[in-house]
């Protein structure tokens, strides 16, 4: 470029940067370096303008402290403090002081323009609150507890005599949460001093009278009781938490229930504990060891309230604490107890432990209530087999009875139906296979002189005598 055509260019130039300088002084445009927000911008009462990033941030952090100061709520002529630091109150602070940098700096140039030249005048934003409902119902809830009234559920109560009568529920009167949180957000925002009136709101009960009323229990169809030794303590314990487990359940007309999907996993997380359990015809300890007494005891109340069993499987060997043929085993995910209100109306089950005795009742309709007669007897016999094992740990001669044999049994059963002292239906119950227990007998077979003395083996001569305890291979 030439010295004519350089000197031409300034001439131009100089006017149109004056021109520049004039027309942005008169847009009244705000200026900033770019890590800084403009001047200008505030944040509810807080002056953002030219601060950095931590600084702005630092200045939301004390915005928000100074939100959770108590505030006052009031219900006509009461009023109480409310403590907002207790209320889960936040404020997203690096989004705020985000959205207040990106000001006069995103966008269209047009855009940019118009956002500056706003702020010179003063922008001023609303930040966004937040509260956790639940916390702020229950601190509400803590100080105005003198205006709340809970809804009442409806219920059933069943007097001792086996009748049953309906506890009516009746509305509850709440505050209203949902108002409350948008009136204490706009009373922060407004920079208001005064107490927050509190609105309060009918809650019906989850179970009305009317609901449980048509449930239609009126009466009970049956009930059973078995009993075990309270002195065992963990396997009580495990009888108390299954029956837990069923007390209290309502079972609507045509229902099936399983037993395993009541009670739960047998396991130490539900509370289960270390006892006596059938396995592979034995009884060994094992976690919940007492649960298959709560389904056994549910079996045989079923069966008097005469409702439908679709499912049941007897244990490998006979109970003491129930008739032959009248058990019902249980083993989560693998072998369950289900049955079915074949009524018209719901089910209600009482389930409770009172010394050594586990009962269980259930109540329903009385136009299904029938007598029910339950009679089983044992249809065939098995005998053990005695099962001799030579064994080189016992002396020769010797005898060790490992495992007492015991009977096995078929039995069966009928489920008798009366109404108005005439029969109207015999059903006969599913067959119970026990197995028979083979008694083992170890015979020993070492020679003299090559098992060391061991004070405690304890062996016999009587092929019939009972060893306890585990026996040690004392061979050299």
């Amino acid at each position: 470029m030439g010295p004519k055509r350089k000197k031409l260019f300034a001439l131009i130039s100089l006017p149109v940067i004056m021109m520049m300088v004039v027309f942005l002084i008169a847009s009244q445009m705000s200026f900033a370096p770019q890590n800084k927000i403009l001047p200008g911008i505030y944040i509810q009462n807080q002056d953002m303008s030219l601060l950095s990033y931590n600084q702005a941030l630092l200045s939301m952090q004390k915005l928000e402290q100074q939100f959770k100061k108590p505030i006052k709520v009031k219900y006509d002529d009461l009023t109480w403090v409310l403590p907002m630091d207790q209320v889960g109150l936040k404020i997203d602070c690096s989004r705020e002081v985000q959205r207040a940098m990106a000001i006069g700096r995103q966008g269209s140039p047009w855009q940019k323009f118009l956002e500056r030249r706003q702020a010179f005048r003063g922008i001023y934003l609303k930040p966004e609150i937040s509260l956790d409902k639940e916390l702020l119902e229950r601190n509400v809830t803590e100080v105005a507890e003198i205006i709340i009234l809970p809804p009442r559920e409806a219920g059933l109560i069943i007097n001792s005599d086996q009748t049953v009568e309906i506890s009516p529920g009746h509305n509850g009167r709440l505050i209203d949460i949902e108002q409350l949180e948008l009136n204490i957000k706009e009373s922060l925002l407004a920079g208001s001093q005064s107490p927050i009136d509190l609105k309060l709101i009918e809650v019906p009960p989850v179970r009305t009278t009317e609901e449980i009323q048509s449930m239609g229990v009126d009466t009970l169809l049956g009930m059973f009781s078995t009993q075990f030794d309270p002195s065992k303590v963990n396997r009580a314990y495990n009888v108390s938490v299954a029956a837990a487990a069923l007390d209290g359940l309502t079972v609507s007309p045509q229902e099936v229930i399983s037993f395993n999907d009541v009670v739960g996993p047998r396991s130490t997380e539900a509370g289960y504990k270390n006892a006596p359990v059938i396995i592979n015809n034995e009884m060994v300890d094992g976690l919940g060891g007492g649960v298959c007494q709560v389904s056994t005891t549910l079996y045989n109340a079923v069966l008097l309230a005469n409702l439908e069993v679709i499912e049941r499987k007897n244990h490998s060997i006979p109970i003491t604490y129930i008739p032959i043929g009248r058990d019902a085993t249980v083993v989560f995910d693998a072998i369950d107890f289900k049955f079915k209100n074949n009524t018209d109306y719901w089910l209600y089950i009482q389930s409770y432990v009172k010394g050594g005795t586990l009962t269980i009742k259930i109540f329903g309709n009385s136009d299904f209530k029938r007598d029910v007669v339950i009679r089983s007897w044992i249809e065939e016999t098995y005998d053990p087999k005695t099962i001799v094992e030579d064994d080189r740990g016992i002396p020769m001669g010797d005898r060790v009875v490992r495992q007492q044999g015991g009977q096995g049994f078929r039995a069966t059963g009928e489920r008798i139906v009366m109404k108005d002292n005439k029969v109207i239906k015999v059903e006969k119950l599913p067959t119970s296979i026990y197995k028979a227990r083979n008694q083992i007998i170890s015979q020993g077979i070492a020679p003299p002189g090559t098992i060391l003395k061991d004070p405690k083996l304890q062996v016999s001569n009587d092929p019939s005598s009972e060893t306890n305890g585990d026996l040690q291979n004392n061979i050299p």
